[in-house]
């Protein structure tokens, strides 16, 4: 039987999979409403890359190594995604639906991925 705290992060593999659909619903829509240059939005992803980066470093803690390669998977996908994000702040605007696409997508495969890896090893 599954421990809470495995299914607590299943969970939040499955959330990150739904942010990722999210990204790419609005990447292939073309209904995107922001300004990649404001404030907020940088500071979004300063946090995603340090958010990450802290991921990846805490993984090497871990004692099981299913759970040392979700974490680093993890962490290397917020980062990823952090550096996309920024980078709209300097890209042309006609490859920003790209750039969403490929942060959804990364959230996505990181989804299927991690969970998979956390099937495996329960």
């Amino acid at each position: 039987m599954a421990s809470p705290s495995h299914l607590f992060r299943v969970v939040n593999e499955f959330v990150f999979m739904l942010v990722g659909a999210l990204l790419v619903l609005f990447a292939l829509t073309g209904r995107y409403l922001f300004n990649p240059r404001r404030p907020g939005w940088i500071a979004l992803s300063a946090v995603l890359i340090l958010w990450g980066l802290g991921t990846w470093r805490r993984a090497r803690l871990s004692r099981v190594a299913a759970d040392r390669l979700v974490a680093k998977i993890g962490g290397g996908s917020l980062s990823l995604a952090g550096l996309i994000m920024l980078s709209l702040a300097w890209a042309p605007f006609r490859w920003a639906g790209w750039l969403l696409l490929a942060t959804g997508g990364i959230f996505v495969l990181r989804g299927l991925v991690s969970a998979a890896i956390m099937a495996r090893s329960a």
